[in-house]
């Protein structure tokens, strides 16, 4: 039984220098080729559906023309349980026709990637982009009847200071989205900002990123947006229902080039290139692809890992087990960095400053 489901659509048509995720260019035609793929792999999957959440992302998934994401959206399973279907979107690239689209297709959420609300920083990201072009974007989403905006944003930039970020923080936070995930820009390998990193020509500011850190809750809590996850914030009742899946070890399915499935202890990774896909699906009618076993011991560190981020954290059954972590977590709460709520261990805001380090002392 699939309750979730992620499609990747790898179309940028420019990509930004801090991105590490599979996207590339593509005209017309390829996308045409591409999204017959991809409903082959959808129409093709032999499993029972029982959709509550789909996520359409990349990727630009807003690059594609009305007609080909409608030819996505007739192809999808039955869509009378889905109660969130989010589509990213980037602002420089919303029309009419292609919100009909979304609509009729039956979006109920977009994902706004603004990324900055100020344009000097939107120009070092590489976005297409203005700062009044992202307002009166969101303006018109919400015109056109979609009452789930989440707004997508990033700090610790490049010379960005807690005063720059706290101007796009009010920015956004005047827009009164349902939802705003901010992201702390990290700087992965085989991306031109890391190239920038390793020889110096940037240097990360580890106060300052603490500092963006810890202004960002005390200015969202402002218009009622709530920290559910260490990056995420929502009104009460709009939690991304769907990551929430991802981040408790829900099983899904994902389609397209580098998407990746997880159901039970099995996970395979649709490999991440979009000619051999589109290929391989018209020839032999499923993606090449790299398995892996879930074993018990990756299971838990990932249900660590993440549920350390989360509002809810991590359960203390656990632990139950093994006994050679009561020492560790003794330690966290000495100092400061975890506590006990009910039946979870939750990282304190001190310790969400330091959460992937503190995930690593267990494993």
């Amino acid at each position: 039984m699939v309750e979730h489901l992620y499609l990747h659509i790898p179309f940028c048509a420019k990509v930004c220098p801090y991105c590490s995720f599979y996207v590339h260019g593509g005209g017309v035609g390829k996308q045409e080729r591409f999204v017959e793929a991809l409903v082959r792999e959808i129409q093709a999957a032999k499993v029972t559906w029982n959709l509550k959440t789909i996520f359409i992302g990349g990727g630009t998934p807003s690059m594609l023309s009305a007609p080909l994401f409608s030819r996505i959206a007739e192809a999808l399973p039955a869509l009378g349980g889905v109660g969130e279907f989010t589509l990213e979107v980037n602002p420089a690239t919303v029309t009419d026709k292609k919100v009909e689209a979304w609509k009729k297709g039956g979006v109920t959420r977009i994902s706004l990637g603004v990324q900055s609300f100020r344009d000097p920083e939107l120009k070092l990201l590489g976005r297409q982009h203005s700062s009044n072009q992202a307002c009166q974007t969101y303006h018109e989403l919400r015109d056109y009847g979609f009452k789930n905006l989440n707004i997508d944003l990033i700090f610790g930039l490049p010379d960005q200071n807690a005063d720059h970020w706290r101007e796009t923080l009010e920015i956004a936070t005047s827009l009164l989205p349902n939802h705003l995930s901010a992201y702390q820009l990290t700087y992965e390998e085989d991306t031109p900002f890391f190239e920038k990193v390793s020889t110096g020509a940037i240097v990360p500011n580890e106060f300052q990123r603490q500092e963006m850190f810890e202004i960002t809750e005390e200015i969202l809590n402002r218009v009622d947006l709530q920290r559910y996850e260490i990056s995420n914030f929502a009104l009460l009742g709009n939690e991304s229902k769907h990551n929430q899946a991802y981040w408790s070890g829900k099983n899904y399915l994902g389609f397209g080039p580098s998407a990746v499935s997880t159901i039970d202890s099995s996970r395979w990774t649709n490999f991440p290139d979009t000619e051999a896909y589109i290929q391989s699906m018209m020839s032999l009618g499923v993606p090449q692809r790299e398995r892996e076993e879930i074993t018990a011991e990756i299971f838990w560190k990932e249900r660590v890992m993440l549920g350390l981020r989360t509002r809810e954290g991590v359960a203390k059954t656990l632990f139950n087990s093994l006994p050679e972590h009561l020492i560790t977590l003794e330690k966290l709460v000495e100092e400061g960095h975890l506590q006990e709520r009910g039946d979870s261990w939750v990282l304190t805001a001190q310790g969400q400053l330091v959460a992937d380090s503190i995930a690593q002392s267990f494993f």
